[in-house]
């Protein structure tokens, strides 16, 4: 079996060359005229070049988030938080403002659809790439590990 056919939970995938191949950490800086320049660290592909390439286990919930299915309420009412905040200077504006209240219930109702499709579009992703990387993996004989040792790996990653 070839060295980058052998599925590594861990290490990371170009999705391009769909194997694990040998890469390169690069670095892109942009300008940015009112702060300083930020920048920004990629693992690129050393045979194709594609800076697309990511480790499988941190599209994988139980490892990203290190934490059980039954705790994502709690931290997607965390993430909501967001929007929330977003949303204040409208909420005060409904109790205060003589304006028309249903522009402003809205605006209310846009942002926190945009946020919740937000949300959702990113557990989506993630969810897609596991799920392609493990049909790849499974087919070259790996086992996925069992939820808590996903979980535990996950925790100690922090």
């Amino acid at each position: 079996m070839n060295e980058g056919r052998e599925p590594k939970w861990e290490k990371p995938f170009c999705w391009k060359c769909m194997r694990h191949t040998p890469y390169k950490k690069e670095y892109r800086t942009t300008e940015n005229h009112s702060r300083a320049d930020s920048v920004r660290e990629y693992t690129a592909c050393k045979i194709c070049g594609s800076k697309g390439m990511h480790i499988p286990a941190n599209f994988d919930n139980h490892y990203l988030f290190g934490m059980y299915p039954r705790r994502y309420p709690l931290q997607i009412g965390c993430l909501l938080l967001l929007p929330l905040v977003c949303m204040c200077p409208f909420i005060l504006g409904l109790f205060y403002a003589d304006t028309d209240r249903g522009v402003l219930y809205g605006v209310l109702i846009s942002i926190f659809v945009f946020f919740i499709a937000l949300l959702g579009g990113v557990f989506l992703w993630c969810e897609f790439k596991y799920r392609a990387w493990k049909e790849w993996a499974k087919m070259r004989g790996w086992k996925e590990p069992n939820k808590s040792e996903r979980i535990k790996r996950g925790a100690k990653k922090r």
